[in-house]
């Protein structure tokens, strides 16, 4: 409590800022006043919960949803309904998250694989599973929990579920729970994380961005970490995950693709994207998990440069097809996995650069075009501010669309200005990434940063 208390955003939120990503700041003002009346402290919890209404914006957002917000409100519901406490009037669009939320663990729940950590993303949400009688808990227990005592390595996840398994007051396995206990003791809420570790997607995309300055030479990882990766990738369910074998998380499409990719780009085996066959939904777009509302711009961008790199045509067009679609209808979307539109831009340009297609040129085109006039002043991307992260994908995506002669405008003097900033600035650990709340994946941004400015000093002298 003395942590979250001298943490809050300001004097009643928790949190980012609500005009940055309303989503969290919405979900860990909600948490910190659920945490407030459980420390019996409820007049700041009454300010924290009278502070959500205005968090939500009047009209339409652009920001993206996290993944499971409509999911984790709910469960913050029904432990206060069953403490006895008040209930925040929650805004209509947040219910409409919440109900679309619960219609899809409510299907989740009675899928065969509910209880399968290979392609069952329960665990992730256990935090659902909080007064859902038709949980089996101590299955669910068995099925979930990993080898460090978390439940899917997530601590809010295990702390969540540890609150059910006491509620029900039923025999559980003893050592289990133990576990369970010890991994939330040992958590330091300074260093806690919406998940303990990611290395897989810190391999794939190093080796990706490393590859874009076109050095034959390995590149600066350990042998071992390409191996997992080459191994993790051949997992039964076709899928790869972040966290790496025994996380009980499945893997998802996005993370498949990217492997897939850097495998290909060291030498190291990969099976065949005809393989993520199960994850296509409508209109031949590539869904990240199964179950998932909407498909992600990010995954089908990176779906595409797999499919692009197998020479999968019969595959490939649908995607370009749907991002063609998407990006037409909605000019301002950004990526469900990220706070940025940079991150999307710059993807979409350095990567549609390579796939000789009229839509891939066009898709490419119309990034670069978007990531020039949103450049800032000081010569960086960022809506709330320039980064080291957002300034590396809009400099690279950039780059590599004036190496192909897909770029308008005065471009060299745009990367130059990028030049300037990344050169002058230190890496900033930027929260954008979009999980269950935001976070920084922290080796991705000194790699994007030194990859950025060596990747424009080569485009711009070879121009």
């Amino acid at each position: 409590m003395d942590w979250l208390l001298a943490h809050a955003t300001t004097a009643h939120t928790w949190g980012a800022s609500a005009h940055r990503c309303w989503f969290d700041a919405y979900l860990s003002t909600y948490a910190a006043a659920v945490a407030l009346r459980n420390a019996e402290m409820p007049q700041p919890a009454d300010r924290a919960a009278a502070s959500l209404p205005g968090m939500v914006p009047a009209g339409p957002s652009s920001t993206p949803e996290t993944l499971t917000f409509g999911g984790l409100v709910d469960a913050l519901d029904r432990i206060s309904t069953a403490q006895g406490w008040p209930l925040p009037a929650h805004p209509a669009p947040v219910r409409a998250i919440m109900d679309r939320e619960r219609t899809k663990w409510e299907r989740m729940r009675l899928w065969p694989d509910f209880y399968n950590p290979s392609l069952s993303i329960a665990g992730y949400c256990a935090e659902r599973v909080y007064g859902d009688p038709a949980v089996d808990a101590a299955r669910f227990l068995e099925s979930f929990q990993v080898p460090n005592g978390s439940i899917a390595n997530s601590p809010g996840a295990s702390a969540v579920f540890l609150l059910e398994c006491e509620r029900r007051g039923q025999q559980f396995d003893a050592a289990r729970l133990a576990q369970l206990r010890q991994y939330l003791h040992s958590r330091v809420p300074a260093n806690i994380g919406y998940l303990d570790q990611v290395p897989h997607f810190v391999t794939a995309w190093t080796v990706m961005f490393h590859h874009e300055l076109g050095i034959p030479k390995p590149p600066p990882l350990p042998p071992r970490a390409l191996d997992e990766l080459s191994r993790d990738l051949f997992h039964p369910s076709g899928l790869l995950c972040t966290v790496g074998v025994g996380a009980t998380i499945p893997g998802d499409t996005d993370s498949t693709a990217c492997a897939a990719i850097a495998a290909a780009i060291v030498g190291r085996p990969a099976p065949k994207a005809a393989g993520l066959d199960m994850m296509i939904g409508s209109g031949g777009a590539y869904r990240t998990f199964l179950f998932e509302h909407d498909p992600s711009l990010t995954t089908n961008i990176h779906m595409a440069a797999l499919l692009d790199l197998e020479g999968d045509h019969e595959r490939l067009l649908p995607v370009l097809h749907w991002l063609h679609h998407q990006t037409t209808q909605h000019p301002d979307q950004v990526c469900k996995w990220h706070l940025s539109p940079t991150y999307t831009l710059g993807e979409m340009a350095r990567v549609m650069s390579k796939i000789n297609h009229p839509l891939a040129r066009s898709l490419c085109a119309n990034a670069s075009e978007r990531l020039s006039r949103t450049q800032n002043s000081d010569g960086g991307w960022g809506s709330d501010g320039s980064t080291a992260e957002e300034a590396g994908y809009a400099a690279i995506g950039l780059a590599a669309a004036a190496s192909h002669g897909l770029t308008g405008g005065d471009w060299n003097r745009t990367l130059r200005r990028a030049h300037s900033f990344l050169s002058t600035h230190e890496p900033q650990l930027t929260p954008l990434w979009l999980g269950k709340t935001l976070y920084c994946v922290q080796p991705l941004v000194d790699v994007l940063h030194t990859v950025a400015i060596r990747r424009i000093e080569e485009t711009c002298a070879q121009k």
